[in-house]
Order: structure tokens, then sequence, then C-alpha cells
């Protein structure tokens, strides 16, 4: 696998190297198209100064010939005429219109037969050009030029020129591109180099300090000394990370802990009932009690088990719910029929205001536990004589379940924490009450898995009112 490092120097290298190639291209195009341009314009006013001379000695020699009485002056003039021709097109030729030479310059070598459709084109009034390659000679441009009367082609006007001098310049700018380009290369490895280096080395410093963050290391923190805000937002993205890690392994470190403290005390009371009973023989009624005291520990920790469970499942992916739309109404007043029991052999007084709301999208199994655990807490920690309410109102597109007790309230430092799994803020009260320490923290999970909030509010002797709030369809 390639290294990013070398990656950002070839692709630097070779986007250098294309656009150098592109531009390159481009002026070599654009000056070889200057300069045959500037060359045929040459070309072009070349054969028309010579057309116009061409034309007017040829009309006097057509005036001659029609003279069918020709006398000696009028051949000594005839010559004349033909010499002034081949002095006015010394580096050109005149062509008929079958394409022979009439006149040639004396600057003209071998002359090369103009192609047939050429022909025709500058017999039909169009000025033609051509590059001719000779083998043992330069390559040259020529002109054709047609040379008209009473709107007829009489002839054809020839003339070229060496593109030596092109093919010379073009061929100092390929090299000098080249070059250039050679050039170029090596400083845009050089360069490019040494600012993938300097780009990468905060990236490195951070891999490096990664690498050394273990579960008890993670109060690691990267600096990194990189005047870019990319790096600095990466470092912080990191420093992020390791703190939501940070407390996700104290918090699963203390959720085992408390666990394993939990798990212990019954463990330890049923052991201790077990080697009681075992030191010498006892009454049938005695063993009877032990295995009673055995089987209420067994429960407890069958039912902590179990929260612990539903709290796994909640952490997952996947949250064991299934939300539906529901009507809470109808299972909220049976629920509430059925905890009324369990405030009355408490003593205290139980009811209800349920109004009319709109649907929620919930899962009714996991709502009905979330309201037994607040329900349940609440007559649990309301003493005798006091009241415990179920309330539920629509306000501003939520559905609001509140649950209002007149208990001893929770202390102001206890409040941020009663969510947490296993806090309890009377730990010896809470646990000779048969709390497992889980109920609030499982709550929590199951209005978050309905994309609900859940608050409270407390005030010590004064009671306390715990308030979720749950989305409607």
């Amino acid at each position: 696998m390639s290294s990013f490092h070398t990656r950002i120097q070839w692709s630097s290298v070779s986007l250098i190297i294309i656009l150098l190639l592109l531009f390159g291209a481009s002026l070599y195009g654009a000056l070889s198209f200057i300069l045959h341009q500037h060359i045929d314009a040459q070309l072009l006013s070349l054969v028309q100064s010579q057309a116009h001379q061409v034309k007017k000695e040829t009309g006097e020699i057509e005036e001659i010939l029609q003279n069918n009485s020709l006398q000696e002056k009028d051949y000594d003039h005839l010559e004349k005429e033909n010499h002034e021709i081949r002095e006015a097109i010394r580096d050109s030729v005149v062509l008929n219109q079958e394409g022979m030479v009439q006149w040639k310059g004396e600057g003209v070598g071998e002359v090369t037969k103009l192609d047939h459709i050429l022909r025709n084109q500058v017999l039909e009034g169009q000025t033609t050009y051509e590059t001719l390659q000779h083998p043992r000679s330069s390559p040259v441009r020529r002109i054709s030029f047609p040379i008209s009367s009473q709107g007829r082609v009489d002839y054809i006007l020839q003339t070229e020129t060496s593109l030596d001098f092109v093919n010379e310049t073009l061929h100092w700018l390929l090299i000098t591109l080249g070059t250039a380009t050679i050039g170029i290369f090596v400083m845009g490895w050089v360069g490019s180099n040494w600012i993938a280096r300097m780009a990468l080395a905060p990236v490195e410093d951070l891999g490096k300090t990664a690498a050394t963050v273990s579960a008890q290391s993670l109060g690691t923190r990267v600096f990194l000394d990189a005047p870019y805000n990319e790096f600095q937002q990466l470092a912080k993205s990191f420093n992020s990370m390791f703190e939501r890690l940070q407390r996700a392994f104290e918090s699963q470190r203390q959720f085992v802990g408390d666990a394993a403290h939990e798990l212990r005390t019954p463990l330890t009371a049923m052991r201790g009932n077990l080697e009681v009973a075992l030191q010498r023989e006892r009454p049938t009624e005695e063993y009877r009690d032990v295995l009673a005291s055995s089987l209420g520990q067994v429960e407890h920790l069958a039912q902590l088990v179990k929260s612990l469970l539903t709290l796994t499942q909640f952490s997952g992916k996947h949250p064991p719910i299934d939300l539906k739309p529901i009507s809470l109404k109808p299972f909220l007043e049976e629920l509430v029929s059925e905890l009324s029991i369990l405030a009355d052999e408490k003593g205290c007084i139980f009811s209800s205001h349920l109004q009319e709301v709109p649907d929620v999208l919930g899962d009714v199994g996991q709502l009905k536990q979330l309201m037994i655990n607040l329900l349940d807490n609440a007559i649990r920690h309301t003493p005798e004589g006091g009241s415990v309410t179920a309330r539920m109102q629509f306000l501003e597109d939520k559905v609001l379940l509140i649950v209002e007790d007149t208990g001893s309230g929770i202390p102001t430092e206890h409040l941020p924490h009663i969510f947490e799994r296993f806090y309890r803020a009377d730990q010896v009260r809470d646990r000779e009450s048969g709390g497992t320490g889980l109920g609030l923290a499982i709550a929590k999970e199951i209005v978050l898995a309905h994309n609900g909030t859940i608050n409270v509010k407390s005030e010590v002797e004064k009671g306390s009112v715990f308030t979720v709030s749950l989305p409607t369809v």
C-alpha cells in the first residue's frame, strides 16, 4: 500500500506535468498557426503585386497576337514583354489553364505539378495554399493565385517560400518546453516532497500520540503545533474522542464495579445464612427460614440480572423497541388501577388526571415499564399519609407524562446523578426497599429510545416531580 506522502507527491507533480503539457501544446499550436498565417499573408501580398504586373504584360501580348500581320518590331516587343514578365515573377511561375508552365521566373527550379483538384479550385477563382515536402530540400509553402480577365481565369500564378524559419522556430520551442518541463518536474518533485512532509508532520505527531493511548492513559490529550485551522480542528476532534472514550471507560468501569458490589451483597447474605445453617443440626423451621431468606436473595439477584440485561439491550445499536402509533390513556388507566393496590398497602393516596392527548409513536411494553418504574419509585419513597399523582397532558406538540409525589424529596447535589446506573441518594433505605438502583437508568434509556426527554424537580421534605416528554405522531 502506497503512503499518503507519496500520493501527494505524485498527484502534485502529475498535475504540474499535465498543466505544462496542455500549456506547451496550446503554445506550440498557437505559434504554429500564427507563423503559417504570417507566411500565407506574405505570399498573398507578394502574389497580388506580381499578378498585377503579369496581367498588364499579358494584356499587351494578347493585343500584339491579335494583329494578324506581325512585323519584326512586334517580335522584338513580344520578346521584351516576355522578359519583363519573367523579371516580374523572378521567384514565381505562371501556368495556363491546363496547368502547363507559361512563364517561369529565373529563380525557380523544378516546378511541381499542380494537383488536379487544386487546379480546378483556382480556375473557379479561389486562392489555394499547400505545403510541399521535397525529398532533398526543406519543405515549402506554395500559393496558387488566379489571374482573371472578363470574369474568366486565364492564368495561374504560383509562388512559394521556404518553411525553414517556421520549422526552426517550432523546433527550438520544443527544446525550450522540454527543458523547462524537466526542470519543473525536478523542482516540483522536491517542492511537493517538502510540502507533503510539512503538511503531514502534524498528522504523524497525531498518529504517534494516538498509538500511545490505552485504557490506562485515556487522559492523554493532543497538542498540535500547526498554524492550520484544519489540523487544529482535527486535534480538537481527537481530544473530544478521547474525552468520550475516557467517560465511557470510566462509566463502564464504575458500572462493572457497582454491578459486582450489588451482586456481592445478596450472595454474601446467602452464603452467611447457609454457613450458619450448616454449622449444626437445626429444627426444620430454622432451615425453612434460611431457605426463605435465600429465596428472597435469589429473587433480588434475578431482578438485578434482568435489569442489567435490559440496560445492555438499550446500550446496543438496536434498542428493543417497536415504535407504533399508540393511544396512551387506555393502558395508563389500567396501569394506575393496578398500582393503586401498592399505594393502599403503603398507606398513601394515589390519584390520576389523564387528559385526552394525541397518539404518540411508542412501544406499549416499554412505556408501561417506564411508568411502572416511575410510579413504583414514587410510592416507595412516599411515607404513609402522603400522595402520589399521575398526570398526562398535551403541550406544544408534546405529550407530557408527569409523576408527582410528596415524599422526602432529593437533595440538590444528588439531582444530576439520579439517572446514573446504581446511583442511590440514600443507599441504606433504597436497599431496604428492595430497589436495584437501575430503575431510573432504565427509564431514561426508554425515554431516549422514544426520542423524548425526562427531567426531575425536587425539594427536600416536599417531594419530587418527574416529567417525561414524548413527541406526537
